[in-house]
């Protein structure tokens, strides 16, 4: 006489490790993204604190220009599909490269140079 088993068939545990690895893989690869800034050196290598003073006063003048620019710059729209999108992404680069170039020049202006630092995020 055979025996009927009862019992509920054996059921595989749900896979967490490969979604658990994945989410420790991303975590990880953005803790070590870097981002790029720009860094203003005065041209005469002044470094004192009537040179930091000015340096605040052109900085906060060249971001004005920046902001002026930028407020009467037309706006990007998006649109519906996937083209439009990319296009208006082609387009926010741009301008922000633009506007990276007033706050270049208007320091310039003022006797600073650029020089771009890359720091970790």
């Amino acid at each position: 006489m055979t025996t009927a088993n009862l019992s509920p068939p054996y059921q595989r545990p749900p896979r967490r490790w490969p979604i658990l690895g994945a989410l420790l893989l991303s975590l990880s690869l953005s803790a070590c993204t870097t981002r790029t800034v720009m860094s203003f050196n005065r041209l005469d290598g002044r470094s004192d604190a009537t040179a930091l003073a000015q340096f605040q006063q052109d900085d906060a003048i060249c971001k004005g220009e920046v902001a002026k620019a930028q407020a009467m710059a037309a706006p990007i729209y998006m649109g519906r599909s996937l083209a439009d999108a990319m296009e208006a992404g082609r387009l926010e680069g741009q301008r922000n490269s633009a506007l990276r170039q007033i706050m270049v020049g208007c320091m310039a202006q003022r006797g600073y140079t650029m020089t771009v630092v890359t720091v970790p995020q």
